[in-house]
């Protein structure tokens, strides 16, 4: 569509094409970045049932245990974290230690909170006197952190809809000029200097989308 809107020819298709690859890693990044805020969603409701089975006097392995099961029932065995915790659980029955399973869940998935509950983790189960109040503790800024985080998506959800449309609406004007009015745009298809300025325009309308994407990416 965009080589057809903007060079009418091969030619702009081959030049479209050159740039696909870093569109589509770009495609891929917003994919990670969407499976990323469910995980840590996941990881809140995690954390909040781990803390309440520590408190009651579970010990690490059945906290675990338990948080698989509730979990499960909330959110579907299919869950990343589910799976998450049935892989964990398992190599616990291994007697693997639990420090090095939450370390390698925050490697993979590349979610901050993970490794922050990981390293408080370690630390209080092999230094803290109280361990149970020290992860409560995290555990409670980790789940505040994140509150704020989806509060944050809430609020902008309408105005990225709106970032979306307007992102839509120049392609919209062109193809609309293209239809209702086929000659009106020939010397931009048919001279050097007017696929020069058809070019110019679509690296503008590629920064103003990428600048629009940033804009509207708010970290915590």
């Amino acid at each position: 569509m965009i080589a057809f809107l903007f060079y009418e020819s091969a030619a702009g298709l081959l030049v479209v094409l050159a740039v696909f690859p870093a569109a589509l890693v770009r495609v891929r990044h917003s994919s990670c970045e969407q499976q990323q805020r469910e995980l840590k969603r996941q990881f809140k409701e995690c954390i909040r049932v781990l803390t309440a089975s520590l408190y009651a006097g579970y010990s690490v392995e059945n906290a675990f245990g338990a948080a698989q099961k509730e979990l499960e029932q909330l959110l579907g065995d299919q869950a990343d974290m589910c799976r998450e915790l049935r892989q964990i659980n398992g190599q616990l029955k291994l007697n693997i230690p639990v420090d090095g399973l939450i370390e390698s869940l925050a490697w993979r998935s590349g979610v901050e909170e993970i490794a922050t509950f990981g390293q408080v983790f370690a630390y209080a189960r092999h230094n803290g006197s109280n361990f149970t109040r020290i992860l409560r503790d995290a555990s409670e800024r980790i789940t505040d952190k994140l509150e704020l985080e989806r509060e944050i998506q809430t609020m902008i959800a309408a105005k990225q809809m709106e970032q979306r449309i307007m992102n839509l609406i120049p392609l919209g004007i062109l193809l609309f000029v293209r239809l209702t009015n086929p000659g009106f745009l020939d010397v931009m298809y048919s001279t050097w200097m007017g696929r020069g300025m058809m070019t110019a325009c679509l690296i503008l309308y590629g920064g103003a989308f990428l600048l629009a994407e940033r804009i509207a990416d708010i970290k915590v």
